[in-house]
Protein backbone atom coordinates (compact mmCIF):
# COMPACT_ATOMS: atom_id res chain seq x y z
CA UNK A 1 0.00 0.00 0.00
CA UNK A 2 1.28 3.48 -0.79
CA UNK A 3 2.85 5.38 2.08
CA UNK A 4 0.35 8.25 1.86
CA UNK A 5 -2.60 5.89 2.16
CA UNK A 6 -1.02 3.70 4.80
CA UNK A 7 -0.20 6.69 7.01
CA UNK A 8 -3.80 7.96 6.81
CA UNK A 9 -5.19 4.62 7.89
CA UNK A 10 -2.56 4.29 10.62
CA UNK A 11 -3.78 7.58 12.13
CA UNK A 12 -7.38 6.40 12.02
CA UNK A 13 -6.40 3.09 13.58
CA UNK A 14 -4.88 4.91 16.57
CA UNK A 15 -8.25 6.54 17.20
CA UNK A 16 -10.09 3.22 16.78
CA UNK A 17 -7.81 1.64 19.38
CA UNK A 18 -8.20 4.62 21.74
CA UNK A 19 -12.01 4.35 21.51
CA UNK A 20 -11.78 0.74 22.68
CA UNK A 21 -9.65 1.46 25.76
CA UNK A 22 -10.92 -0.16 28.94
CA UNK A 23 -12.18 2.25 31.55
CA UNK A 24 -12.62 5.09 29.05
CA UNK A 25 -15.41 7.49 29.98
CA UNK A 26 -18.44 6.55 27.81
CA UNK A 27 -18.94 10.13 26.65
CA UNK A 28 -15.29 10.40 25.57
CA UNK A 29 -15.56 7.02 23.81
CA UNK A 30 -18.64 8.27 21.95
CA UNK A 31 -16.74 11.34 20.75
CA UNK A 32 -13.80 9.17 19.67
CA UNK A 33 -16.21 6.96 17.73
CA UNK A 34 -17.82 9.92 15.99
CA UNK A 35 -14.45 11.39 15.09
CA UNK A 36 -13.23 7.97 13.98
CA UNK A 37 -16.21 7.60 11.67
CA UNK A 38 -15.50 10.99 10.08
CA UNK A 39 -11.81 10.13 9.73
CA UNK A 40 -12.56 6.73 8.13
CA UNK A 41 -14.67 8.39 5.45
CA UNK A 42 -11.99 11.02 4.90
CA UNK A 43 -9.34 8.31 4.53
CA UNK A 44 -11.48 6.50 1.96
CA UNK A 45 -12.09 9.69 -0.03
CA UNK A 46 -8.47 10.76 -0.03
CA UNK A 47 -7.30 7.23 -0.86
CA UNK A 48 -9.60 7.03 -3.88
CA UNK A 49 -8.24 10.38 -5.04
CA UNK A 50 -4.62 9.31 -4.54
CA UNK A 51 -5.07 5.98 -6.30
CA UNK A 52 -6.90 7.37 -9.33
CA UNK A 53 -4.54 10.33 -9.64
CA UNK A 54 -1.46 8.10 -9.43
CA UNK A 55 -2.83 5.55 -11.89
CA UNK A 56 -4.42 7.89 -14.43
CA UNK A 57 -2.78 11.26 -13.89
CA UNK A 58 0.82 10.14 -13.88
CA UNK A 59 0.42 8.61 -17.33
CA UNK A 60 -1.53 11.43 -18.92
CA UNK A 61 -1.20 14.92 -20.33
CA UNK A 62 -1.04 17.83 -17.85
CA UNK A 63 -4.63 18.71 -18.72
CA UNK A 64 -5.79 15.37 -17.30
CA UNK A 65 -3.99 16.08 -14.02
CA UNK A 66 -5.63 19.49 -13.93
CA UNK A 67 -9.03 17.89 -14.51
CA UNK A 68 -8.44 15.31 -11.78
CA UNK A 69 -7.49 18.00 -9.26
CA UNK A 70 -10.66 19.95 -9.94
CA UNK A 71 -12.78 16.78 -10.07
CA UNK A 72 -11.71 15.61 -6.62
CA UNK A 73 -12.23 19.07 -5.08
CA UNK A 74 -16.00 18.64 -5.26
CA UNK A 75 -16.09 16.15 -2.40
CA UNK A 76 -17.98 12.91 -2.88
CA UNK A 77 -19.01 10.19 -0.48
CA UNK A 78 -16.99 7.35 -2.01
CA UNK A 79 -19.01 4.37 -0.92
CA UNK A 80 -18.84 1.32 -3.20
CA UNK A 81 -21.43 2.46 -5.76
CA UNK A 82 -19.72 5.83 -6.22
CA UNK A 83 -16.34 4.15 -6.63
CA UNK A 84 -17.86 1.73 -9.12
CA UNK A 85 -19.28 4.58 -11.22
CA UNK A 86 -15.94 6.38 -11.11
CA UNK A 87 -14.02 3.30 -12.23
CA UNK A 88 -16.38 2.71 -15.16
CA UNK A 89 -15.71 6.28 -16.32
CA UNK A 90 -12.02 5.47 -16.68
CA UNK A 91 -11.93 1.80 -17.65
CA UNK A 92 -14.81 -0.64 -17.96
CA UNK A 93 -12.60 -3.57 -16.97
CA UNK A 94 -11.80 -1.77 -13.68
CA UNK A 95 -15.52 -1.34 -13.15
CA UNK A 96 -16.26 -5.02 -13.88
CA UNK A 97 -13.52 -6.25 -11.55
CA UNK A 98 -14.63 -3.93 -8.75
CA UNK A 99 -18.26 -4.92 -9.24
CA UNK A 100 -17.27 -8.58 -8.84
CA UNK A 101 -15.38 -7.75 -5.67
CA UNK A 102 -18.26 -5.89 -4.02
CA UNK A 103 -20.73 -8.57 -5.10
CA UNK A 104 -18.66 -11.12 -3.18
CA UNK A 105 -18.07 -8.85 -0.17
CA UNK A 106 -21.42 -7.52 0.97
CA UNK A 107 -20.11 -6.90 4.50
CA UNK A 108 -17.53 -4.46 3.14
CA UNK A 109 -20.10 -2.76 0.94
CA UNK A 110 -22.66 -2.37 3.72
CA UNK A 111 -20.02 -1.38 6.29
CA UNK A 112 -18.67 1.45 4.16
CA UNK A 113 -22.18 2.63 3.27
CA UNK A 114 -23.22 2.56 6.94
CA UNK A 115 -20.10 4.47 7.95
CA UNK A 116 -21.00 7.20 5.46
CA UNK A 117 -24.60 7.30 6.71
CA UNK A 118 -23.40 7.88 10.27
CA UNK A 119 -20.75 10.37 9.15
CA UNK A 120 -23.37 12.37 7.26
CA UNK A 121 -25.70 12.27 10.25
CA UNK A 122 -22.92 13.55 12.52
CA UNK A 123 -21.97 16.28 10.05
CA UNK A 124 -25.55 17.54 9.82
CA UNK A 125 -26.31 17.50 13.53
CA UNK A 126 -28.09 14.15 13.59
CA UNK A 127 -28.18 11.82 16.53
CA UNK A 128 -26.86 8.64 14.93
CA UNK A 129 -23.93 7.15 16.75
CA UNK A 130 -21.84 4.02 16.90
CA UNK A 131 -19.82 2.09 19.44
CA UNK A 132 -16.15 1.10 19.45
CA UNK A 133 -16.77 -2.40 18.04
CA UNK A 134 -18.79 -1.08 15.09
CA UNK A 135 -16.15 1.60 14.52
CA UNK A 136 -13.51 -1.12 14.33
CA UNK A 137 -15.61 -3.06 11.80
CA UNK A 138 -16.07 0.05 9.66
CA UNK A 139 -12.33 0.70 9.81
CA UNK A 140 -11.53 -2.86 8.72
CA UNK A 141 -14.16 -2.75 5.95
CA UNK A 142 -12.82 0.54 4.62
CA UNK A 143 -9.20 -0.59 4.77
CA UNK A 144 -10.09 -3.80 2.90
CA UNK A 145 -11.97 -1.79 0.28
CA UNK A 146 -9.02 0.51 -0.38
CA UNK A 147 -6.53 -2.37 -0.39
CA UNK A 148 -8.61 -4.12 -3.05
CA UNK A 149 -9.01 -0.93 -5.06
CA UNK A 150 -5.26 -0.39 -5.00
CA UNK A 151 -4.63 -3.97 -6.07
CA UNK A 152 -7.13 -3.61 -8.92
CA UNK A 153 -5.62 -0.34 -10.17
CA UNK A 154 -2.04 -1.61 -10.01
CA UNK A 155 -2.74 -4.79 -12.00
Amino acid sequence: MSLAIESRFREVEKLVVAAQAKGLDPEVAAYYCKLGCVMICGAVERSVEILITERVGNRSAPQVNSFLKSFFKRGTNYHCEEILELLYKFDSSWGHKFKEFIAKNDQIKSGVLSCYAIRNSIAHGGTQSLGPNILKQYFENSFSLIAELEKLLRS
